[in-house]
């Protein structure tokens, strides 16, 4: 049933939701939500003490007064704030790295299955599974590929998110994945594993607020709108009332028009036609290292921005320091009382005509060209241009080691300098490190989310066989750094004309990513067009 408490979100999800509230700004770039974060404007984040009429927070929320972005202004002040979009480009370079190139879900041929003539890929030389070609059709496409590099995104920025199984015929034939981000979310895991989440989408009128939440279980999903505000979830209506969530009322058959026990009347309670469950959660990291003794908190991913903050905000002070320089750069006329026309009544200011020809003559107060002391100076400031950009420089290169990202990667190039090519592939692999962690934790993701999808699709739309489907199918990512093509083909002519590898061993070089099955199948084709038959390694015998 869905949790109808007043608060929204309920406790101790509070938590969670202030931290994605936080993450969330960094990674939008809303530099008006973090000064009202860092500044103590908020019910969360309030001064405890004031020093000399200046706010200050104690604990571990005092360094937060340090923060740039959250210090006061003075009323009227034009301070110069300028924000640089980093923590963006850290969650877009994540889902690069992970989803860039669309990873294959591909079933594995069982270990007892001969393999009969004709039943090899000839793009891979695979085994066929009879639901291989539907799960193709379900997430290999470009619009699942598309939702996969926005789930690798929102895990990137607030530390994971959910792939829910949906579908709706009126615009699919087929079950399709949608992305749901952390802050969207009220999951329930057990033993680390997700095992229930409630979903939702918002909805804004005035100071209302209609969510329609979609509470997951095995095998039923239920979709109730409530109308509430910013911090209550309300009561629950009618799912016609919106317009925009109306058509869930179609999905309803005959066989599930009975509300279930301990549902809301208003709840459209849907039969997936599987016992899984028809979302899975796709962490980005682990563990949060101050929620990992929260209980339900705990089980939650790590966000790419998490723990960076603040050289986040120094970021932004350097950048704004050198726009201000830009700004003072333009050089000012420092001029006379004399010179200067009012601009309104006293004390509204003046100004002074820089296009004008003839002036009115001055007097002698203002001194003489001899004593050096023209009526007019000029003030030019330095822009200092280098040293802004080796304090950003610097702050980045912290940032890609707390993350685990390559420099090279953060747009620092002077880390490629006088590098060879394998020297700056070699450069990536702190990237690589960090992309195949978090592949580990997409792998299992991504599994489960075909095998529901797969039985879901049929249920839905009549699919046809899928064959057992009792095996996790393999989620295969292709590698970051691809190695030179021109380079493999020397180092594997070498290897032959020296005799010092085997035909498997060259074919292994030149395809990393192969299995050990596509490898035998290339091998034997190789022999067949040289007209060597390939050796029986049975009935070897060393003469």
């Amino acid at each position: 049933m869905v949790d109808t408490s007043d608060q929204f979100p309920p406790a101790p999800f509070d938590i969670a939701f202030a931290r994605f509230r936080e993450l969330d700004a960094w990674y939008s770039g809303d530099a008006t939500t973090l000064a009202e974060i860092y500044s103590g404007t908020t019910a969360a984040a309030a001064p405890t003490h004031t020093i000399s009429g200046r706010s200050y927070r104690g604990g571990v929320l005092g360094s937060l007064s340090k923060m740039f972005i959250g210090q006061p202004v003075i009323p009227d002040e034009k301070r110069m704030r300028m924000h640089l979009p980093l923590a963006a480009d850290l969650c877009t370079l994540s889902a690069d790295l992970l989803f860039g190139e669309a990873p294959q879900v591909l079933f594995r041929r069982p270990d007892d299955a001969p393999v009969a003539e004709g039943e090899l890929r000839k793009d891979r030389k695979r085994w066929v599974h009879p639901a291989q070609a539907r799960l193709d059709k379900l997430i290999s496409s470009d619009e699942a590929h598309a939702e996969l590099l926005l789930a690798g995104e929102y895990s990137a920025a607030l530390g994971g998110s959910y792939l829910a199984v949906a579908w709706d015929a009126d615009v699919a034939e087929h079950v399709f994945p949608k992305a749901y981000a952390a802050d969207c979310a009220i999951p329930t895991f057990r033993h680390g594993r997700l095992h229930g989440v409630k979903l939702w989408s918002e909805y804004h009128d005035g100071n209302e607020v209609f969510r329609l939440v979609e509470e997951h279980k095995p095998g039923v999903i239920e979709y109730t709108l409530f109308r509430g505000t910013i911090r209550t979830l309300g009561t629950a209506v009618q799912i016609e009332e919106r317009p925009e969530t109306a058509h869930y009322a179609k999905l309803r058959t005959a066989a599930d028009l009975d509300v279930p026990e301990g549902a809301l009347p208003q709840t459209v309670a849907i039969g997936t036609g599987t016992d899984r469950l028809a979302v899975t959660y796709l962490k980005n990291a682990s563990p949060v290292r101050d929620w990992r003794k929260l209980g339900v908190l705990a089980d939650l991913g790590r966000s790419d921005l998490d723990g960076i903050q603040d050289e986040l905000d120094k970021v932004d002070l350097a950048w704004s320091s050198l726009m201000r320089d830009v700004d003072n750069g333009q050089g000012r006329l420092v001029v006379p009382e004399e010179m200067l026309e009012m601009s309104g009544k006293p004390g509204e200011g003046a100004n002074f005509d820089v296009y004008r020809q003839v002036f009115t003559p001055v007097s002698g107060s203002l001194g003489k060209a001899a004593d050096g002391n023209g009526p007019m100076s000029i003030v030019q400031f330095a822009i200092r241009v280098e040293e802004h950009l080796g304090v950003i420089k610097a702050l980045k290169r912290e940032i890609a080691s707390a993350v685990g990202y390559s420099e090279s990667h953060l747009g620092l190039d002077d880390a490629r300098g006088g590098q060879t090519a394998t020297e700056i592939v070699a450069d990536l692999s702190d990237s690589e490190r960090t992309r195949d962690k978090k592949a580990l934790y997409a792998k299992g993701a991504l599994a489960r989310w075909s095998l529901a999808a797969l039985e879901i699709d049929k249920a839905v739309f009549r699919s046809g066989e899928l064959g057992d489907l009792t095996n996790m199918p393999d989620v295969v990512f292709a590698p970051v750094s691809q190695a030179d093509p021109e380079k493999l083909a020397r180092t594997a002519q070498l290897l032959d004309a020296a005799r010092a590898a085997s035909r498997k061993e060259i074919v292994r070089t030149l395809h990393s990513d192969w299995d050990e099955t596509e490898i035998d199948a290339e091998v034997e084709l190789i022999m067949q067009e040289m007209g060597t038959p390939a050796p029986d390694p049975a009935g070897f015998t060393g003469v």
